[in-house]
């Protein structure tokens, strides 16, 4: 009989006694000699995972068995083969249609035979749970170590390892770090272009290459600038991120941190331009009938005049047909509506519903922080023997009835899940301020204060003319 055998080794298992590739090479040449088969090939795999085929030495074998060139093959253990088990599944399939021979020599099974197959799906099984549950046990180890505040992950870009394991600073870099953040807060550029400024400049990578969106995207997102230390399981929401304060000095503060967030926010939603800073209110601008945005196109004239129209981003798909709209007569209507909100035809109500919903989420706060100090109080009472035992029940169970009415309230507010930074009274006070030095303002500074101020402005055209319709304000 022609019989190969098969070796592996995991890098961890190396130096396990019994399982290196000499050992088992030994075993598996003695029993071949012991049955007096012809060797006609030997397969190894050295320091390779057996969490699936695509291994060069099996899949050699595989192709090798198909043609017929042996009648057994023999490993030492199923699981040097592999320690899925469907893989498994497959391989004993083959072997039976080829009619080769299946053998481990530690678990005594042949699977040409009907109780061989049946141990090696059972094997198998075993297998798996033993790598499904390393896999678990390795997820739960990482968590742990990111709720401690410890690291999970290798030094980001602006920081280098020192000999104890630690985030040391590399200023050179940390200075860059500091300014693709100023860029996101200041120029509002996207990851790709601020991608391509670094390149243009021939400023080397993490690794020496080029920068690239995916980068600067990792950069900008990376709570570890901030002296934080940072983990979650690949694919999990990021509400599941575990964020801890960390002993590694910060390259740039919490505050430039959350700014430069809101503005990725902001983007991703669709509230700020992604355009030209020729055209200040592109795409804050909305449309009052497919809600889709408005961006910014100009036409020049032949006496070298620029004029500047907003359109409708649907009617170029052909899903909307509401009108252009110029932006002179935009900017009119726009400071016209601001002028009237400041002399009193206001939606200040809005503005008030806001500032009230928060007033009453700080109350209803403060009265369970109250509530927590007098539970604590009574029982500080009560184990010093001040407070009889049934006053001290009889005041918790009356407190706890209040506590339980308070989390009531607060649950019934309604979430607004921006942080309000200004009021739609400021926001009028400074449109109507802003009118008069309008025409003095460069372009790029205008889209800066409008994107500041807004999220969006609705227009719709009626038979009577344009309407501002409705305001967002950031």
């Amino acid at each position: 009989m022609k019989a190969c055998i098969y070796t592996r080794v995991s890098t961890a298992g190396q130096v396990e006694e019994g399982f290196s590739m000499q050992a088992q090479y030994d075993k598996l040449i003695d029993f071949v000699k012991l049955q007096g088969w012809d060797l006609v090939r030997v397969y190894t795999d050295p320091g390779i995972s057996a969490k699936d085929l695509n291994r060069p030495g099996v899949k050699e074998l595989i192709n090798d068995l198909k043609v017929g060139k042996f009648d057994a093959v023999i490993v030492h253990k199923l699981d040097r083969l592999t320690r899925n088990i469907s893989d498994l599944y497959d391989l004993v399939e083959l072997v039976n249609k080829y009619e080769v021979k299946l053998l481990s020599l530690s678990e005594n099974i042949d699977t040409s035979t009907p109780m061989g197959r049946m141990f090696v799906y059972l094997l198998g099984i075993f297998a798996q749970m033993f790598r499904e549950n390393l896999s678990e046990e390795v997820k739960k180890g990482l968590a742990k170590r990111a709720d401690q505040g410890l690291r999970n992950t290798f030094a980001p870009y602006g920081y280098k390892m020192n000999e104890d394991g630690n985030l040391v600073i590399v200023p050179e870099r940390a200075e860059l770090i500091r300014e693709i953040f100023s860029i996101m807060i200041n120029k509002k550029w996207g990851y790709h272009t601020i991608a391509k400024h670094l390149n243009k400049r021939n400023i080397p990578g993490l690794r020496g290459g080029l920068f690239h969106g995916s980068t600067i995207e990792t950069i900008l997102k990376n709570h570890t600038y901030t002296g934080k230390n940072h983990w979650k399981l690949k694919g999990r929401p990021e509400s599941e991120r575990l964020i801890r304060d960390a002993e590694h000095e910060p390259i740039i503060d919490q505050a430039t941190f959350d700014k430069a967030q809101e503005i990725i926010r902001r983007r991703s939603r669709k509230e700020m331009s992604r355009s030209s800073y020729q055209y200040p209110f592109s795409a804050i601008i909305r449309c009052g009938r497919c809600g889709g945005p408005y961006h910014g196109i100009m036409h020049p004239t032949n006496k070298g005049i620029k004029y500047y129209y907003y359109r409708c981003f649907n009617v170029l798909k052909g899903k909307c047909k509401h009108s252009s709209i110029s932006e002179m007569k935009f900017e009119a209507m726009f400071f016209e509506y601001f002028n009237l909100q400041h002399h009193g035809i206001s939606f200040e109500e809005v503005a008030t519903a806001k500032t009230d919903v928060i007033e009453e989420k700080r109350r209803i706060e403060k009265e369970l922080e109250r509530s927590e100090q007098r539970r604590k109080n009574w029982q500080y009472a009560f184990g010093d023997g001040n407070l009889p035992y049934s006053d001290y029940v009889a005041l918790i169970d009356e407190e706890m009835k209040k506590v339980e009415e308070l989390q009531r309230q607060l649950a019934d507010l309604p979430v607004d899940e921006r942080p309000v930074k200004i009021t739609i009274k400021e926001v009028i006070e400074t449109v109507t301020h802003l009118k008069d030095n309008w025409a003095y303002l460069e372009r790029e500074t205008r889209k800066d204060l409008i994107n500041s101020l807004f999220k969006s402005i609705t227009i719709t055209k009626f038979d009577y003319g344009w309407v501002i319709t409705d305001v967002d304000w950031v």
